[in-house]
């Protein structure tokens, strides 16, 4: 027992904790973005190539490396994958378009949280100080 401690707990108010169905939502959105991203991208990667907004370099079709082929099997599943026409150009817009829709929900949520949440000082709180410091001269 140390000299500042007590061991004696003390119970007192439980902070509020979020309901459950907030971890639900974030999982969900945590998966749902990056889908909604990757879809986004498809979509929007035929209008870039039109405008010529997407530089050269990203647009090939990436290779599998010569030794995964000694597996064959990962080599097509890979290949599946990664084997279509500006894949990188995509990624690239993916993780644009993850950005956007991260921050739009990000800035609907600190909203919604404002007009919803509790008030910050409650009736037994004491008003914040109003001090005014006058700027310190040698």
């Amino acid at each position: 027992m140390g000299k500042y401690k007590s061991s004696v707990s003390e119970r007192g108010i439980q902070p509020k904790q979020r309901p459950p169905i907030w971890r639900g939502i974030g999982c969900l959105l945590i998966i749902l973005v990056p889908v909604i991203s990757y879809a986004a991208a498809e979509l929007s990667l035929p209008f870039f190539l039109n405008q010529g907004l997407v530089p050269r370099e990203l647009l090939f079709t990436p290779r599998v490396p010569d030794w995964l082929w000694y597996a064959p099997m990962l080599a097509q599943i890979v290949q599946s994958l990664i084997g279509q026409y500006a894949f990188f150009a995509i990624l690239i817009l993916t993780f644009i378009y993850t950005l956007f829709i991260g921050t739009v929900i990000s800035i609907f949520y600190a909203f919604m949280y404002r007009i919803i949440s509790p008030k910050r000082y409650g009736p037994m709180d004491a008003p914040p100080p109003r001090i005014k410091v006058k700027k310190y001269k040698r």
